[in-house]
């Protein structure tokens, strides 16, 4: 457990100024009440005078510095980090050492030592270290959860997540740089989404495939079974697609849910029973109409600037934990750490993978 803020605004920095820290972090810490987004630590020279002034402007008045011993961070109750993943651990304990709370993009880390180090030295210093899995908290997933939970789908059989990605579409520019490329970077996603739904999941089979090319260690192919318990799970990610889509179709008894990540949509179609020409039209039409009415709404969410995939829930999740000094089970860095377990069974599974 760690020590409760005493009160007022939680006062935060962002550590990183990417594109995720940007539009993702900084707009969530922004809007929070209870939240004061004090500052922006970041490289010297990296962030433009105009980018620095356009930030201020979007957010209100901003320290900046270039490191965690800028003197105003003596002021700052808690940092959220969207740096890249192998810089997180020494971050990470710098911040905690100093005494601050810790949301930290995912991946959470590289490795598991990496993850426990994080875990542990938010627990020797009484702070909170959280990891941002946001896309468990989006509407649609919101919507999947509450449908789950009061029996709408009968009884669990199967959860089956699907990837498809699209190199053309904006991408980090250091994901090469990553154990297992983009890999790294997006799974995470589907992988503490399956683990959401599927608690005593365990990794029963894995398959990693060959790297795309000599500089880009991201493999064609990552094929996972989970298995928690009769009930089964899986994820399937190809990086060589023409479409880049994100997808968790969940089997029951009574119907199958389907969760469409990038679009915040979530639909349900009931049982088909003998697959007759009626149970196929019907199905058909629950898929369409679903689909389409899931889009709609999530485009007015997006048109009214209010479609932030979860972010802002982690932010007020977080914000609570901090407050209370308890762990939010849902955030806390250990599911950061069983995530991490995870890519790194896949890091150890392309051992003996070979370029294309």
């Amino acid at each position: 457990m760690a020590e409760p803020h005493p009160g007022g605004p939680i006062r935060v920095a962002a550590v990183g100024a990417g594109w995720v820290s940007q539009n993702r972090h900084m707009p969530a810490l922004h809007h929070d009440p209870d939240v004061d987004l004090a500052g922006i630590v970041v490289p010297e020279g990296e962030l433009a005078e105009s980018t620095r002034a356009h930030l201020a402007k979007q957010f209100g008045p901003l320290e900046f510095g270039s490191s965690l011993q800028a003197g105003w961070l003596d002021r700052v109750d808690a940092v959220m980090i969207g740096t890249p993943p192998d810089t997180h651990p020494d971050l990470v304990v710098a911040a905690v050492e100093a005494g601050k709370h810790v949301l930290v993009e995912k991946p959470f880390a590289l490795t598991t030592a990496e993850a426990d180090r994080m875990v542990d030295a938010g627990a020797a210093n009484q702070r909170i270290v959280s990891v941002v899995h946001n896309f468990q908290f989006a509407r649609a997933a919101t919507h999947a959860r509450s449908v789950i939970d009061g029996g709408g789908l009968g009884e669990l059989r199967a959860v089956f997540g699907v990837q498809s990605s699209n190199h053309e579409r904006r991408l980090p520019s250091w994901y090469r740089e990553l154990p297992l490329g983009l890999f790294t970077d997006e799974a995470p996603h589907l992988v503490y989404l399956l683990q959401a739904l599927l608690p005593e999941a365990e990794l029963e089979s894995l398959h990693v495939g060959r790297p795309l090319s000599d500089d880009d260690n991201t493999p064609d192919l990552v094929s996972m079974v989970l298995r928690d318990g009769p009930v089964i799970g899986s994820l399937h990610m190809t990086f060589v697609g023409a479409l880049s889509e994100w997808m968790v179709v969940v089997l029951g008894t009574r119907a199958t849910l389907v969760l469409d990540l990038f679009r915040d949509v979530c639909f349900t179609v009931p049982n088909d029973h003998g697959h007759l020409a009626a149970d196929v039209l019907r199905t058909q039409a629950r898929a369409v109409g679903g689909h389409l009415l899931g889009t709609f709404g999530a485009g007015t969410q997006r048109l009214r600037g209010k479609l932030d995939y979860g972010n802002a829930h982690v932010v007020r999740r977080f914000v609570a934990a901090v407050r209370s000094g308890v762990p939010d089970s849902h955030i806390d860095g250990t599911r950061g750490r069983d995530v991490v377990r995870i890519l790194e069974a896949a890091h150890r599974a392309s051992g003996s993978a070979s370029p294309a």
